[in-house]
């Protein structure tokens, strides 16, 4: 079966230097240009399908993966692929179960971001949403860092490179074995040697940074200590994650109150 992506990437759109019509063995993927746009459709798909790895597109049932970038294309910070995490820890639910966040969390994900902190920013976020909101028998979809720069070497070699190494990450085994933890994976040099946010991250996703500190402090010596780290981590971020819906719904109920007064 192939592989269809779904994309956040501002860049590949028509023209664009990330323009996907440069593959020659990828499907041609779904497309938003903005985050908003992300959230919107797949908050609708991960709740009606019945299985999330799979999209029918073109007439053909595909495998599915997703490929983030960090940026999009105006400034204002919804537009950070960041808001995206944000939505997903918003959905956040301790023990897995039939949510947004641990639909999501089946499913493996290409961070082609260019800065290598900006990646391993949102590579640490997934991880520790990804092991912490799984159900106890609920497998855990791989992660894949890439830089795609076509400044580097020129669009076309770039967009090779980009498609070489999706096909090399997706053709294997996309689950990590059980045998594989929340430390075992938050170890990896990729995500270890870039544990501090930027400002814009800060700003949405800033609360993942305690608990990465926490882990880096406390570091696990034995399969006993991280279950019980994990728990600990686990119960940490169900507080913060409801202390978020709480503000988000705040907001949009002063919004709604004030459009009523405009």
């Amino acid at each position: 079966m192939s592989w269809l992506g779904i994309w956040f990437e501002h860049e590949a759109r028509e023209g664009g230097p990330r323009d996907p019509a440069q593959f020659k063995r990828l499907v041609h993927p779904v497309i938003y240009p903005y985050a908003h746009n992300f959230i919107e459709n797949e908050t609708r798909r991960l709740q009606d399908v019945e299985d999330p790895s799979r999209a029918r597109e073109g007439g053909e049932i595909h495998s599915v993966y997703y490929s983030l970038n960090h940026d999009g294309g105006q400034p204002a910070l919804d537009q950070q692929g960041c808001s995206i995490l944000q939505w997903l820890f918003q959905n956040f639910e301790p023990g897995g179960g039939n949510n947004i966040s641990s639909r999501f969390c089946e499913i493996p994900v290409v961070i082609h971001a260019v800065h290598p902190a900006r990646a391993a920013a949102m590579a640490n976020a997934l991880t520790l949403l990804r092991f912490l909101a799984r159900a106890e028998d609920q497998a855990v979809a791989k992660i894949m860092l890439t830089s795609w720069d076509p400044l580097r070497n020129g669009c076309q070699a770039a967009a090779e490179e980009y498609e070489n190494r999706c096909l090399e990450f997706l053709k294997g085994d996309i689950y990590y074995p059980e045998e594989v933890g929340l430390f075992e994976v938050l170890d990896r040099r990729d995500l270890k040697s870039h544990r501090q946010l930027e400002p814009c991250c800060k700003t949405q996703i800033g609360f993942i940074e305690s608990l990465l500190n926490w882990a880096d402090e406390c570091w696990p010596r034995s399969r006993q200590e991280a279950l019980e780290l994990e728990g600990k981590m686990r119960e940490s971020l169900a507080d913060e994650t409801a202390y978020l819906r709480r503000q988000t719904l705040k907001s949009q109920a002063a919004l709604e109150r004030a459009a009523l007064l405009a």
